[in-house]
């Protein structure tokens, strides 16, 4: 199972998983991102510009996973 722990800096790995987040404007990419990362959330949050990236290391079975997310800024819709 996934550990709730943040991960270690000087911790081997094992993985490394890349992730983008993609989607339309104003859907909730940054809030997943942050709640996943940093467990964190906010209502009051501003549209990214451009692309944030965020990590974090988990342990599943035994193994060092990192993920590295990317989040994209949102498509408009038309």
């Amino acid at each position: 199972m996934a550990s709730s722990g943040y991960g270690d800096a000087n911790q081997k790995i094992d993985y490394v998983f890349k992730v983008v987040l993609i989607g339309d404007s104003a859907v909730g990419k940054s809030q997943i991102l942050a709640r996943f990362a940093r467990n964190d959330f906010s209502l009051d949050s501003k549209a990214t510009i451009g692309v944030e990236f965020q990590t974090r290391t988990l342990v599943i079975q035994h193994k060092s996973v990192k993920a590295q997310i990317w989040d994209t800024a949102g498509q408009e819709r038309s």
